[in-house]
């Protein structure tokens, strides 16, 4: 019997992640990091009750709300600016096949690790659920020369999939997909990692001295992007007409 078929096959709703390293000219790593150490230290909590706190104050992760690419000026943070557009760039025209020639707004934070403090333990799983892109640089990883080779040990960045599905138990021999229960990457001192701001991620502990990273929040100017406004600009400029409403 012969039987007429066609078949349509179609990707829907993909999450990406890309790795890029740099290779840095001398010292450029080293004069950000020191930057970075010093916002670290310098938006740490303080007080309970100041309105810019991000988290709290009974572990190293809380920090006051704050722009480490407009805090301070200097060359190293001009460069950084660059490379996150770059790599905004690069990561949507091989995920979108877009080429975006638009302006991209970026905030960042800065996030130092030591384990002479006890701040060695990764970072729990989190999203950025309001920012398009986010592109995280690391200006220093320094692992101890025998920490074993595995992920859980060395710092590995865990991606997770936003549909909460994960594994599943038939094998996948496609290439370009990934279903395991958690994408791994270890990053390194010039690592950027590139991905969308709904993808659930974490870190792990790590066996070394110190980490430095700076996540940087990406959003992309469109002209199709949501132009709202706030009630107090919407009655100044609806009071230039009539007296109706409440």
């Amino acid at each position: 019997m012969e039987i007429n078929t066609t078949t349509e096959f179609q990707l829907i709703y993909p999450a990406f992640v890309m790795h890029k390293h740099w290779e840095m000219p001398d010292g450029f790593n080293d004069r950000l990091y020191a930057l970075a150490a010093e916002d670290a230290v310098a938006n740490r909590i303080q007080d309970a009750g100041d309105g810019r706190n991000v988290g709290d104050d009974t572990n190293h992760l809380g920090h006051l709300r704050h722009n480490f690419l407009m805090d301070r000026q200097d060359p190293a943070i001009a460069v950084l600016a660059q490379l996150v557009a770059a790599g905004v760039r690069e990561y949507l025209q091989l995920a979108y096949g877009y080429d975006h020639s638009g302006e991209i707004a970026m905030m960042s934070d800065t996030f130092w690790q030591r384990r002479a403090l006890r701040e060695n333990v990764g970072i729990n799983a989190h999203t950025h659920i309001q920012t398009d892109i986010v592109c995280t640089y690391y200006p220093r990883v320094v692992l101890d020369a025998d920490c074993p080779n595995t992920s859980l040990h060395r710092g590995a960045v865990r991606f997770y999939d936003p549909a909460n599905v994960g594994k599943r138990l038939w094998p996948c021999n496609n290439p370009d997909a990934y279903v395991g229960g958690w994408y791994a990457v270890e990053p390194r001192t010039g690592s950027m990692l590139v991905f969308e701001g709904h993808v659930p991620h974490d870190s792990t502990y790590f066996e070394g001295e110190e980490r430095m990273c700076i996540p940087v929040l990406c959003s992309l100017k469109l002209p199709n992007s949501h132009c709202k406004a706030g009630l107090a600009e919407i009655l100044a400029h609806q009071a230039q007409g009539g007296s109706h409403g409440l």
